[in-house]
């Protein structure tokens, strides 16, 4: 049977920060319920539903307890906050779930949460690959990953390694893993002027290029991709472009008739 959860908006901040530590298993579900009932202020179900529903938001999996619009909106505020572009993703999947199911189940509309996804898809606009690597860049900043140690892992890399690989219970694809260590290292620079774009919440954005196309069998690695800004990445693409060499050291080739030598190595930005 589905029902609302009704819990008072000034109690949705408890709801989300016990949610969290369920999932990410600093608590116990009893425990989280124990500390959100209190004194009978909530019930039990209720709560349970919540701390449910938010491991439904991150697995972006349908749920069938709907939340008022305001707790969904602070819930998905929260999720993009502490998990980044590639969590929001996830929620705003299950969310779309939920709406299909709930709408069709009771032969409505749902205004307000149809208002509230398409809200917060406006901010999702990143490629999913993209978002991937987003997401595994925040986690080297959680995990304050040195740049030495990025390096480690790069150059442990092996081409017969799994297409995908798995980092705190999440399942990405292992070259954007690798394109994600590639802009730490280089610092999110365009490698032919050497400028990055300053996004709205102050992360750096640069893209990835690649030597041989992927429609080629170009992989992920080291010597097949450099960084370029948006308009370098654009004139790279269909300009007019003649590799005189390259190999896994460097890459030379003129570019609409400029020059370019572009080093594959990393030492200067290690030291």
């Amino acid at each position: 049977m589905n029902s609302k959860t009704k819990i008072p908006n000034d109690l949705t901040p408890l709801a989300y920060e016990l949610s969290k530590k369920v999932f990410e298993g600093e608590l116990t579900l009893t425990e989280a319920k124990r500390l959100f009932v209190g004194d009978n202020r909530i019930n039990p179900n209720s709560a349970t539903d919540y701390f449910i529903n938010f491991r439904h938001f991150l697995q972006e999996e349908r749920y069938t307890r709907t939340k008022n619009s305001f707790t969904t909106d602070y819930f998905l505020n929260n999720i993009f906050k502490d998990y980044g572009s590639y969590g929001l993703a996830n929620a705003l999947k299950a969310l779309n779930l939920h709406i299909e199911y709930y709408e069709d189940l009771q032969k409505i509309t749902m205004h307000k949460q149809r208002a509230i996804h398409e809200k917060y898809s406006n901010m999702v606009k990143e490629t999913p690959d993209e978002i991937e690597q987003n997401d595994i860049i925040r986690i080297y900043k959680n995990q304050n990953k040195t740049k030495e140690e990025i390096l480690n892992e790069l150059k442990n890399l092996k081409q017969t390694d799994l297409e995908e690989i798995t980092i705190k219970g999440k399942t990405y694809k292992r070259d954007n893993k690798t394109i994600a260590q590639i802009k730490i290292l280089r610092d999110f620079q365009c490698q032919i002027c050497f400028t990055s774009i300053r996004k709205k919440d102050g992360s750096l954005y640069v893209e990835a290029a690649h030597v041989i196309a992927k429609h080629l069998r170009g992989r992920e690695t080291v010597d097949n991709i450099i960084l370029l800004c948006p308009n370098h990445h654009k004139e790279f693409d269909l300009g007019d472009l003649k590799i005189k060499k390259h190999d896994q050291d460097s890459i030379e080739f003129s570019l609409n008739g400029k020059e370019y030598c572009i080093t594959f190595s990393f030492d200067l930005m290690t030291r």
